[in-house]
């Protein structure tokens, strides 16, 4: 082991309870997406106290930071992690858990934000030891697909001018001390759609004299379910999952009207289009068939999240080197969610690495989004040491002295 990453492990080891202690206030005060002011308040709270300079993004709760290297180079990278929570009541066993009902961390943005904040911190302590600028992210409302446009609508890639992003997400699939990543696609594409059906309604006792809107839309739902691997080549990964259906009043009333809402998930971010028109043209033949009415809206989410293979040998590399390469996992697929971080990555460069958060892989703990959703604070020591690593790397790689 090089003496910069023996470095960042003394760092971080001894800043570990810190970090505990701040992921623990954290989760115990969730906040929803675009509300996060006590959690932006912290983070200004500890950049200050660390002397970590930074910007509040006017009417927002999104933060930049800067850590600057005091050797010559104007190199600059990104690092983003996301602040917001669930509309999710808790149902764990932590002695930490939330307090507001109702909210919840469920996708481990809290443990997202206290990394970046130790990264911020161990850089900051070993910045005469590199070049360059590494801006640290801060953002809001990522579950509502939100807060990275005005990031970059800020001008967080200018100024100087940022060649590479970099965030981490947990997972509950990974044992704790061990991170993932892939080249590649590595998060899918999304988009949301809405039906609204309308036709003939009556009395359940004869379905004849009406439209039976609730048979056609089961037979809708499963339509739909021809479109992956019969409308688009099977060999291109695509879900479409109905998520709700809204209709009727009571057992022996068929309704007039009927709504589903669902979404669409695919690897490959040209596909949406192409789904969403056949979508309109299953409603159209149905229409033909049953007489039922049917109109689609389409919402686009986020596109895939796509890491850029070079970069992520950069990666791979840096994470062996301080934690062991037998603990960096390589994935064989994408994950089936999607992120907003996909807006960096377009950008620019990008790595997006998953951080083990189960201490037991015998025992599968709840998934994200789950109201039982856990994640062990050990992760916080291999992500910060990992993320601080990689970052000190991608300027190295660039040209600048480390």
């Amino acid at each position: 082991m090089n003496d910069i990453n023996e470095k960042i492990n003394a760092l971080t080891a001894a800043l570990y309870p810190e970090l505990v202690a701040l992921r623990h206030r954290i989760h115990e005060n969730p906040e929803l997406s675009n509300q996060e002011y006590q959690t932006a308040e912290l983070v200004e709270k500890v950049l200050t106290d660390w002397n970590i300079q930074y910007t509040r993004l006017p009417n927002s709760t999104a933060i930049i930071a800067q850590v600057k290297g005091t050797l010559e180079g104007e190199q600059s990278i990104g690092i983003r992690a996301d602040m917001d929570a669930l509309p999710i009541d808790e149902d764990t066993s932590l002695e930490f858990s939330s307090k507001n009902k109702g909210v919840m961390h469920a996708c481990g943005h809290d443990l997202h934000t206290v990394n970046l904040l130790g990264t911020g911190y161990v850089l900051s302590q070993l910045k005469d030891h590199f070049a360059g600028t590494v801006k640290l992210v801060f953002q809001p409302a990522e579950e509502i697909g939100g807060g990275a446009q005005e990031i970059l609508d800020f001008g967080v890639l200018e100024n100087p001018k940022v060649t590479a992003f970099l965030a981490a997400h947990v997972s509950e699939d990974v044992k704790t001390g061990y991170i993932q990543v892939k080249e590649e696609e590595v998060m899918l594409a999304s988009s949301q759609f809405t039906i609204q059906l309308s036709g003939r309604g009556g009395h359940a006792s004869a379905p004849h004299q009406t439209d039976d809107i609730i048979l056609a839309a089961a037979k809708l739902i499963l339509e739909l379910q021809s479109i992956p691997g019969r409308k688009i080549n099977h060999l291109e990964p695509a879900v479409i999952t109905v998520g709700s259906i809204h209709g009727g009043s009571r057992s022996n009333i068929i309704p007039k009207e009927l709504a589903l809402t669902g979404t669409i998930r695919t690897q490959n971010n040209t596909l949406h289009p192409q789904i969403h028109e056949h979508i309109i043209a299953i409603l159209k033949a149905h229409e033909l068939i049953t007489g039922i009415k049917g109109t689609a809206s389409f919402r686009f989410g986020s596109g895939a999240v796509y890491n850029d293979p070079a970069k992520t040998q950069e990666f791979v590399t840096a994470a062996a080197a301080i934690i062991g390469e037998d603990h960096v996992l390589k994935a064989r697929f994408p994950g089936n969610g999607s992120e907003n971080f996909y807006r960096f990555s377009k950008e620019v460069p990008s790595v997006f690495f998953r951080i083990g958060v189960n201490h037991d892989p015998s025992e599968k703990i709840e998934p994200a989004h789950s109201p039982k959703f856990t994640a062990s604070d050990e992760a916080l020591e291999t992500g910060v040491r990992v993320t601080t690593a990689a970052a000190i790397a991608f300027l190295q790689k660039a040209g600048l002295r480390v």
